[in-house]
């Protein structure tokens, strides 16, 4: 695994293993060392940027960011790259969430969140657990950007909500799982793998010459599209049959990447 320029990791499931909230300062000592080696270390999440910023603080000004399941990117600070939905279908989506009584509607900026929240708790997760920058709205159909991603969490699990709102939106937009409550919605067509390429293209990197750690079926197009695709150990089924190498840790992986780089 030699010519490495980038080095990309899923969040949630991979570098946060088994529900951990913070990192391992040991990444930011990886990251510096991949910094000195030229390579280029990407955050790859469902998450948002200002969450993205706040969990790698000491190396935040270091890395790339792929946001929103690849509705944003960043680098540098500048938005490199931002897709968004197409209005009418946002605000049906954003309604059926709000009439769905076991589900809450968030919906992602580009550096904050808006959410008219039905209880407390969610507001309160948001903000202490999830750590977002929350801006709570009177109204979502009216927030003063354009819509990107659009989740509804389900405080009790969303697996068995997944098929109803697959049925209902998937010729409009991409629905899938992004965790044990969270149904992630976002344009037709874009996944991680979507802002990924856009920010290879802007940085002249091919993708021959990247890494992607992966354990969700969120990651699934990001891993395809990479050269050389790692999945967690933990893993999915779909995910550990799909990718043949696997890892314990991304830690792990980055060291042995150093060794040959």
């Amino acid at each position: 695994m030699k010519h490495i320029q980038l080095i990309a990791s899923d969040i949630d499931g991979t570098l946060l293993l088994n529900g951990v909230k913070t990192l391992d300062p040991e990444i930011f000592k990886l990251i510096h060392e991949l910094h000195e080696k030229g390579i280029v270390f990407m955050a790859a999440s469902g998450r948002e940027y200002t969450n993205l910023r706040n969990l790698f603080a000491p190396v935040a000004d270091d890395i790339a960011y792929l946001c929103l399941n690849g509705c944003l990117t960043f680098y540098h600070g500048e938005c490199i790259s931002k897709e968004t939905m197409d209005t009418t279908i946002a605000r049906n989506l954003i309604t059926t969430i709000q009439n769905d009584p076991d589900a809450e509607v968030l919906v992602s900026g580009e550096k904050t969140c808006y959410i008219t929240p039905k209880s407390q708790s969610y507001y309160e997760h948001l903000t202490n657990t999830v750590k977002n920058h929350v801006t709570v709205v009177d109204d979502l159909l009216n927030i003063p950007e354009p819509y990107t991603k659009i989740s509804a969490y389900f405080k009790n699990g969303v697996n068995e909500n997944y098929q109803y709102y697959t049925d209902m939106f998937d010729k409009d937009i991409t629905v899938q799982i992004g965790g044990k409550c969270w149904l992630d919605c976002a344009p037709k067509d874009v996944n991680k793998s979507t802002g990924f390429l856009k920010l290879l293209s802007y940085l002249n990197i091919p993708a021959e010459n990247t890494v992607m750690f992966g354990d969700n079926d969120n990651d699934k197009q990001i891993l395809q599209a990479c050269g050389y695709p790692i999945a967690m150990e933990t893993a999915v089924p779909s995910i550990y049959k799909l990718i043949p190498t696997h890892v314990s840790s991304v830690n792990e992986g980055i060291r042995s990447i150093l060794d040959c780089n």
